[in-house]
């Protein structure tokens, strides 16, 4: 197969994200009630910005030019359509996530005043289902890309934002729940389904 093929197939798992992430933007916008408690707006702000650098530019850099050409490596078609395949499950998941959070979504870490703690659906054994797709991401983007450049990129605005992120997110579930949350804590994982 070409290297436009994969970069036909990349094209179509970032339209897929951003389609559904714009869609749910947009109703956010709509539906955004009164905020009850918001965590680091500044923080949030300079964590988009990493993952735009993390993501965004280099994807954006491999599909339209040969700059991070020196970060090829090989891999048998097989492989690389494992990766879109990974990428394409991914992104339903992404849509059902979204779907099941519904209007407590938010694009930045807040609890709204008529917020619900949600615990069934993709969120029933792990806390953070968004941030495991997130992860699966980096697997489906490395593969089909097959550029180590793009996946350390990646990886490492991935590690950033979780390691500061989950906490902040967990201590705002903590303060608004309090023990239920805690005991959905208990029952749960963070990120993979009965190991972490």
């Amino acid at each position: 197969m070409t290297e436009l093929i994969y970069k036909m197939l990349f094209a179509a798992l970032v339209i897929a994200m951003n389609f559904i992430r714009l869609y749910y933007q947009k109703r956010y916008k709509t539906t955004h009630a009164v905020t009850e408690a918001e965590i680091a707006p500044k923080r949030e702000k300079q964590m988009v910005l990493l993952m735009f650098f993390a993501l965004a530019v280099p994807g954006m850099m491999w599909l339209f030019t040969g700059w991070l050409s020196f970060g090829q490596f090989a891999a048998p078609d097989g492989i690389r359509i494992a990766g879109f395949v990974v990428g394409a499950y991914s992104m339903w998941w992404f849509y059902r996530i979204h779907r099941t959070l519904g209007d407590n979504w938010s694009p930045i870490l807040e609890i709204r005043v008529e917020h619900t703690l949600i615990i069934s659906g993709t969120y029933k054994r792990v806390r953070h289902p968004m941030y495991s797709d997130m992860l699966l991401w980096l697997v489906s983007f490395t593969l089909v890309t097959a550029n180590w450049f793009y996946a350390l990129t990646l990886s490492t605005g991935l590690a950033i934002m979780l390691i500061i992120r989950i906490p902040d997110e967990e201590r705002l579930m903590l303060d608004r729940f309090g023990e239920q949350y805690r005991d959905y804590m208990k029952r749960t994982k963070r990120l993979i389904p009965y190991i972490f």
